[in-house]
């Protein structure tokens, strides 16, 4: 996605780290819910850092993205946390962890080959008794069509978008989101982008299964946001001992 690589640096004014404190505060219930004592965490696919921004008040955390133009973005916002760039289907940050946590970058894998290999990654990298969380957008069972719209002014810089997911194929594992962005820059030149994205859909048992293979026991919290409407879980994930 061009919104990961060269407009990067407009992430912040669609995205702002301000939008996130309701549910990094979910996010973080239901991690000490399920590993009451976390001294050390990791991010796979972090992005701009808006969830750390304020998980990270609580126990240290390290981020790794595959995007260095995302990373170089959380970094002014996480200055004090690691930042590590990596595939987190492959990467190796040579220590483990209490947590790994896994936001919606994991939607961008549309096979079980790869969900399994970031599973299995996870696992690899993770302390005894340690907790894998990951929040999908969208399971089979909650998946519908939307639309989106939102984006903020910063300065004399603004951007505001539109953002479409629909399901062309439902025989597949494949969702489309089309996005139009509309930026105004700080000389007050405005211009549009268009972006296009394929996220992966798998059921609820897809997901236990592919964690059991992995090594985990699989539990499904639901998410009460606020200001979303629909059904949202997160996947919980502890390792079976061996």
């Amino acid at each position: 996605m061009k919104l990961y690589k060269e407009l990067a640096d407009w992430w912040p004014l669609m995205s702002p780290h301000t939008e996130y404190e309701e549910e990094a505060g979910l996010y973080l219930e239901l991690m000490q819910k399920h590993h009451p004592r976390i001294q050390k965490a990791v991010e796979f696919g972090s992005g701009g850092g808006s969830n750390a921004y304020y998980l990270k008040r609580h126990f240290p955390i390290t981020l790794t993205d595959v995007s260095g133009d995302m990373l170089a973005i959380s970094q002014k916002l996480n200055p004090d946390c690691p930042h590590v760039e990596g595939d987190m289907r492959h990467l190796d940050l040579g220590e483990r962890f209490d947590l790994v946590f896994i936001h919606d970058a994991i939607m961008h894998f549309t096979t079980a080959e790869d969900l399994l290999e970031v599973m299995q990654n996870a696992k690899r990298q993770l302390n005894p008794g340690g907790l894998l969380m990951i929040v999908a957008d969208e399971f089979t069972e909650t998946f519908k069509p939307q639309t989106h719209h939102g984006g903020i002014d910063q300065g004399k810089r603004g951007l505001r978008y539109l953002e479409w997911s629909y399901d062309a194929d439902t025989s597949d594992h494949v969702t489309e989101t089309e996005y139009v962005y509309i930026m105004r820059d700080k000389d007050g030149r405005v211009f549009t982008e268009s972006d296009h994205a394929e996220f992966g859909l798998f059921s609820m048992a897809e997901w236990e299964k592919l964690l059991e293979q992995a090594g985990f026991h699989t539990h499904f919290e639901r998410l009460a946001y606020s200001d979303l409407e629909g059904s949202y879980f997160a996947i919980m994930a502890t390792q079976r001992e061996q």
